[in-house]
């Protein structure tokens, strides 16, 4: 988790209304590419890469296949780690 805060995340708590579930949310905005990590426990979590305007900030727990850039479930550390090894989104630059 401090890996994602030391790289810009930020970190915010978050409840899915459907599932009555609670979540540490990661999220992190940068050059118009929203990337977040919604941890619900060590063993499950939700990674995904999306343009900011195809996101719902209210309702971080919904996203459209269509337009999702990169998206992984699994393992907390396993899908944070992907996502961090992920090169720049389309017409970025590391720097």
């Amino acid at each position: 988790m401090e890996l994602l805060l030391r790289r810009g995340f930020q970190r915010s708590v978050v409840r899915d209304r459907m599932t009555c579930v609670n979540a540490v949310m990661f999220r992190r905005v940068w050059k118009g590419t929203n990337e977040t990590v919604l941890a619900y426990s060590e063993s499950e979590a939700l990674a995904y890469r999306v343009r900011q305007d195809d996101v719902d900030p209210a309702d971080p727990f919904v996203v459209d296949p269509d337009h999702a850039l990169w998206q992984r479930g699994g393992e907390f550390l396993d899908v944070a780690g992907e996502l961090l090894e992920l090169p720049p989104a389309p017409g970025h630059s590391r720097f």
